[in-house]
């Protein structure tokens, strides 16, 4: 009987290391899967699609894009800074809107008063837009594209390195702003 005993007790120790190996490997996956999964999570943390510059106008970018800033202006229009993908000519985008009442003090991202732009002037659905094309520091060109939509001013800033004719950057931000900007 006392052999029994150990033989059932042996063999209960024998299947019960047997059940926790098996059971051991969907383990290792699941802690390989979850400590992936923050990876991709951390990676896409801050990627998204739209941004909601006005009751009226959304931007909807074809690609991820990743959020830097987002805040608001005088309480009434939004601010956004995005990166864009690398494979592009404009990397960067500062996007905002105010109100007709706040427009005349738009806090623009560069603003100087002593230097000619280059104007480009674009169609934009029924209305008119503009860009302006500045010399900035170190052989760069800021970029401005200005448009009104129901009363609100949006405007898109860009600063680029490469050293491409001013007409060519405006109308490169104009097409970007054509394929992003959704309106109501």
């Amino acid at each position: 009987m006392k052999s029994d005993i150990k033989i059932i007790f042996i063999l209960s120790l024998f299947l019960t290391n047997a059940c926790q190996s098996v059971q051991e490997p969907p383990k290792e996956k699941n802690i390989e899967t979850t400590h992936s999964s923050p990876k991709v999570e951390t990676k896409n943390h801050h990627l998204t699609k739209e941004l909601r510059l006005t009751y009226h106008a959304v931007w909807v970018a074809k690609e991820n894009f990743e959020l830097l800033k987002s805040g608001s202006i005088f309480g009434t229009g939004n601010s956004y800074e995005i990166r864009l993908g690398e494979g592009q000519n404009i990397l960067w985008l500062r996007l905002s809107s105010t109100d007709r009442e706040n427009q005349s003090q738009f806090p623009y991202f560069y603003k100087e008063e002593n230097k000619n732009p280059d104007v480009s002037y674009f169609v934009w659905g029924s209305k008119k837009c503009s860009v302006l094309v500045y010399p900035y520091k170190d052989s760069q060109l800021y970029a401005r594209w200005e448009g009104i939509h129901n009363g609100f001013l949006l405007v898109f800033e860009t600063i680029t390195s490469q050293t491409t004719d001013p007409k060519e950057l405006a109308k490169d931000l104009h097409q970007m702003v054509l394929q992003s900007l959704e309106l109501y």
